[in-house]
C-alpha cells in the first residue's frame, strides 16, 4: 500500500508552505502519539522489573526452585542420601536442608511473632544466588552456633535490638498424648539483614540448622531447598527427574507450583494496566486521522493540480496514508525515547518527585500555620511496606518491538479512511470550488 512514489509525494505535500513541525495539526498528532505511548513504556518497563524482582526474590530465598518434602521423618542419614542423590543431577546447583518453625521473640523493648527459617551455617556459600538478594545492614551473616540468629530490618526495627543482643524466643513442642509445651530460649543477634521485599522481611529470622532440629521436630518442618542452574527452563521435567531419583516417601514442588497464585496476580494486573495504556494510544491515534482530513481540506487545491496533471487517485491515497506513517514513524519514536527515558531513571524521578512535594507541603504548612495547623506527613509515592525497596529496571526489547510497530500500524489504519476521501476528490469540483 506504500510505494515509494507515495512517500516522496506525501514528504513534498507535508514540506509545503507550513512545514510539517508548523502545522498545528500534524504536530498535535505526532505529540499525541508521543506522549501516549510514555506512559505505556513505562508502565511495561516497571510491571516488568518489578514483577520479576519479586519473583527473583521468592525463587532465590523463599520458596526455591525446587522444594522436596518428605512424607515421613528426616533422620541425618536419611537427609544426607537425598541431598546426595538430588545434587546427583546435572541441572541442580545445590541442594540444602531448611527447617521452617513459627513462634515468639522477646526483648526488653517489644515482642512479635516470628517465621523461623534455620539454614546450614554455611549457607551462603552453599547458596550464592541468594547472596546478591540479602543485604547485611548491621553486624556479619553468621549462623556458627546453635544460638546464632539473623534479624530482618523488620524485626529487628520491632524488638529495638542491634548486633550482640541478647533476645527470647518461644516455640511450641508437641508430644504424643500430651499437651502442648511451650519452650523458651535465647539467641545472639549476630546480624540484621534485608531482602529488599517487605514480605519477606516482615517476620523472618533465620538461626542455625541444628538449633532448628532441636526447636521444630515435626516431620512437616524439614525440607530441602533445592537450586537450579536455569530455572525457567523446563521446570517441569526438572521436577519429575527430582521426584523420580528420589522415589517414593517425598513430594516436589517447584517455584512456579508454589507462587502461582502471587504470579497470576502479578501479571493479570500488569494487564490490565497495559490494556488501559493501550486505549490511551488508541484515542491519540484517532487524531490522526482529524489531522489527516484537516491537510485534505488545506491542500485539496494541489489534490486537484496532481489529478489534472495525470496522477491517479490511488496515489493520492497511498500519499496520504504515506502521512499516517510518516506521523507514526515520529510519533512512536519521540515516545520510545522519551519513554524509556523515564523508564530507566524512574527511581531518581520517584525520588525528586517525593522530595518536591514533600517540600510543597512544608511551605504551605508554613504559610497556613498561623491560622491551620496541618498534620506532620512524609508523602511517598511508592510504599516499601508493599513494593521493593528499589524498582528493578527490566528492558523487554521484544514487547517495545511490539509496540511500536501496531502504533505505526495504528497510525496507517487512522489515516486510511481520510486518505480514501482524498483520493476520491473530484479537480473539476475543486477548481469550481476555488
Amino acid at each position: 500500500m506504500i510505494s515509494t512514489r507515495s512517500l516522496f509525494l506525501a514528504t513534498k505535500l507535508l514540506s509545503g508552505k507550513k512545514h510539517i513541525f508548523k502545522n498545528r495539526n500534524i504536530l498535535g498528532a505526532v505529540l499525541g502519539i508521543g506522549l501516549s505511548l510514555i506512559p505505556l513504556i513505562v508502565v511495561l518497563e516497571i510491571s516488568s522489573g518489578m514483577i520479576e524482582g519479586i519473583t527473583e526474590r521468592y525463587m532465590e530465598i523463599g520458596s526455591y526452585h525446587l522444594q522436596v518434602k518428605p512424607f515421613f521423618y528426616l533422620d541425618q542419614e536419611h537427609q544426607d542420601l537425598a541431598i546426595q542423590n538430588i545434587k546427583s543431577l546435572k541441572d541442580v546447583k545445590s541442594a540444602f536442608p531448611v527447617v521452617n518453625g513459627v513462634g515468639l521473640a522477646y526483648s526488653e523493648n517489644g515482642r512479635t511473632g516470628i517465621s523461623f527459617k534455620a539454614l546450614p551455617r554455611d549457607y551462603l556459600n552453599i547458596d550464592k544466588s541468594a547472596a546478591k538478594f540479602i543485604k547485611i545492614e548491621s553486624g556479619k551473616f553468621k549462623l556458627d552456633t546453635n544460638d546464632s540468629a539473623m534479624l530482618s530490618s523488620e524485626v529487628a526495627r520491632i524488638l529495638d535490638v542491634v548486633p550482640g543482643d541478647r533476645i527470647k524466643i518461644l516455640t511450641a513442642r508437641k508430644f504424643p498424648g500430651r499437651p502442648t509445651v511451650l519452650k523458651p530460649s535465647y539467641l545472639t543477634v549476630n546480624g540484621i539483614f534485608s531482602t529488599g521485599y517487605y514480605e519477606l522481611d516482615a517476620l523472618s529470622i533465620y538461626i542455625n540448622i541444628d538449633k532448628g532440629k532441636k526447636l521444630f521436630t515435626d516431620k512437616n518442618s524439614l525440607i530441602i531447598g533445592v537450586k537450579l542452574f536455569n530455572p525457567f527452563e523446563n521446570i517441569k521435567e526438572k521436577t519429575k527427574e527430582v521426584r523420580n531419583i528420589l522415589g517414593t516417601g517425598y513430594s516436589v514442588f517447584n517455584w512456579y507450583n508454589l507462587e502461582q497464585s502471587m504470579i497470576d496476580s502479578f501479571n493479570t494486573t500488569k494487564t490490565i494496566l497495559l490494556f488501559i495504556m493501550i486505549l490511551i494510544v488508541i484515542v491519540a491515534a484517532m487524531n490522526i486521522s482529524s489531522a489527516i482530513v484537516m491537510l485534505v481540506m488545506e491542500k485539496e487545491e494541489a489534490i486537484a493540480m496532481l489529478k489534472s496533471t495525470g496522477v491517479s487517485s490511488s496515489i493520492i491515497t497511498q500519499a496520504f496514508v504515506s502521512m499516517g506513517f510518516i506521523i507514526g514513524i515520529l510519533g512512536t519514536f519521540t515516545g520510545l525515547v522519551l519513554g524509556l527515558l523515564a523508564a530507566i531513571n524512574i527511581n531518581e524521578i520517584i525520588h525528586l518527585s517525593e522530595i518536591i512535594i514533600n517540600r510543597f507541603y512544608d511551605y504551605i504548612q508554613i504559610l497556613f500555620s498561623p491560622f491551620l495547623i496541618l498534620k506532620e506527613r512524609n508523602f511517598i509515592i511508592i510504599d516499601t511496606a508493599y513494593y521493593l525497596d528499589k524498582i528493578p529496571i527490566k528492558l523487554d526489547l521484544n514487547s517495545i518491538l511490539l509496540i511500536s510497530t501496531l502504533t505505526v500500524l495504528l497510525s496507517v489504519f487512522a489515516a486510511y479512511f481520510p486518505a480514501k476521501r482524498a483520493g476520491r476528490l473530484k479537480p473539476m469540483d475543486i477548481l469550481r470550488k476555488h
